[in-house]
């Protein structure tokens, strides 16, 4: 419980700063980016892999497999209380790691040392797992937090604006399932904390919603009848 309260305390004050530190080092980042980075330097979570995302026109094919539109009313809540989710029948053939969407096979991944050692956060698609994901205003998607352990943490989010809240919840053993509404224009960086230990983030940039354009149905132009 210390741990947690430290790690509390430590991400709010970085926070504060996390902006202006990064104007006098001259590097440019987005608010959230630089409390991600900030956290990393005091031994909270993983380094920032900056630079560009993958670039994308009309949201990439390769993105549209991790989120789903919403067509009726729109969700209540921006983030879903985690659920019990079995992940058996629905391996990954590849998960994607970072802001930068680096490919690795899934029969790879599971032979890592982090693979069962620690906490971590995916976006889930229809094929694959990723890190990293474009997706449009009003759509959904679906977090995939896994813990050996388990337990009541807390879920740490960065708005567009820099700003950081925390929720706690109770996370299951194995994997737990989040439900997350892209309800606001901007980037978001997500990740949870239990027992002390961190995940690592994933980064959502959600832009405006552009419906597909709707071709006009030809009118067929029947030669005139004469009698």
């Amino acid at each position: 419980m210390n741990k947690i309260l430290a790690s509390i305390a430590l991400i709010m004050f970085l926070l504060q700063g996390a902006v202006a530190m990064d104007g006098q080092n001259g590097i440019e980042m987005r608010p959230g980016e630089a409390v991600a980075e900030k956290l990393f330097e005091k031994g909270i979570g993983k380094p920032w892999v900056g630079g560009d995302p993958p670039s994308s026109s009309s949201f990439d094919l390769k993105f549209t497999q991790f989120y789903s539109i919403n067509k009726r009313s729109a969700p209540k809540k921006h983030i879903e209380a985690p659920k019990k989710h079995e992940i058996r029948n629905e391996m990954p053939a590849t998960v994607y790691f970072s802001y930068r969407m680096q490919a690795v096979p899934y029969a790879q991944y599971k032979t890592y040392p982090t693979y069962a050692g620690e906490n971590a956060l995916w976006i889930v698609g229809a094929t694959s797992w990723t890190q990293y994901a474009q997706v449009p205003q009003g759509s959904s998607l679906s977090l995939l937090a896994t813990s050996s352990s388990g337990g009541k943490g807390f879920l740490y989010e960065i708005n567009p604006n820099g700003v950081l809240s925390k929720n706690s919840y109770y996370f299951f053993p194995g994997s737990s399932q989040i439900a997350f509404n892209a309800d606001s224009i901007g980037q978001y960086i997500l990740l949870f904390i239990i027992d002390g230990q961190v995940s690592n983030s994933v980064v959502i940039d959600v832009a405006p919603y552009c419906p597909p354009y709707q071709y006009p149905v030809p009118i067929h132009q029947y030669p005139p009848i004469f009698r």
